[in-house]
């Protein structure tokens, strides 16, 4: 460690990285300076860089980063997000825009994992499948989850019934969750 705090390398190469942000979300850019604070205390230096969303975006899609701060809609199991961003199918060479899985991640065994589970209903033998991902995602792979937000949705009653609730939490209500506002759209009816 160096008298500054941060490590360095053997060759004096600080453990320092460039974090894109939306410079645009207030409360992203405040989440950052808690990681940023939180990851200096042990020894590791990061910079936001908080960027005009569509300069961020397309620096996500193409790869041109260190660390990216975003986020992802999930699902209903963990799968959602795990074939977001482990599934090679979703990634690209870097210069070229990604669908969802940034960091370029390629490993032919994840691919087999994620694809045996799209291909069984047999829930014993999904989250067996989900314990391996866990796995992947702890021992190979280049990205940290962070938990940034909580679901923020409203929603009126009086013309439609077959929302979600605490009891029937069967998708997340949020009009911009995707794809669970399909999900919802499907489940609404108008009271009688």
């Amino acid at each position: 460690m160096g008298s500054n705090g941060i490590f360095t390398s053997p060759s004096g190469k600080p453990l320092s990285f460039t974090v894109i942000n939306i410079g645009g979300y207030s409360d992203w850019v405040a989440d950052m300076s808690v990681i940023q604070q939180e990851l200096k205390a042990v020894g590791i230096a990061i910079t936001p860089d908080n960027l005009a969303a569509n300069d961020f975006l397309d620096r996500l899609y193409t790869g041109s980063f260190q660390l990216a701060y975003y986020a992802q809609t999930g699902g209903p199991t963990p799968y959602y997000e795990f074939r977001q961003w482990l599934y090679s199918a979703n990634s690209a060479p870097i210069g070229k825009n990604a669908a969802s899985n940034w960091e370029r991640y390629s490993n032919p065994a994840t691919d087999q994992l994620l694809n045996a589970y799209a291909l069984t209903t047999d829930t014993a033998t999904q989250h067996q499948i989900i314990d391996q991902l866990q796995e992947v995602v702890l021992s190979d792979v280049p990205y940290i989850p962070v938990t940034e937000e909580v679901g923020w949705f409203q929603y009126n009653t009086a013309d439609f019934t077959g929302w979600p609730t605490p009891s029937d939490p069967y998708a997340i209500p949020a009009a911009y969750a995707y794809p669970d506002m399909g999900i919802v759209l499907l489940h609404l009816a108008p009271k009688s």
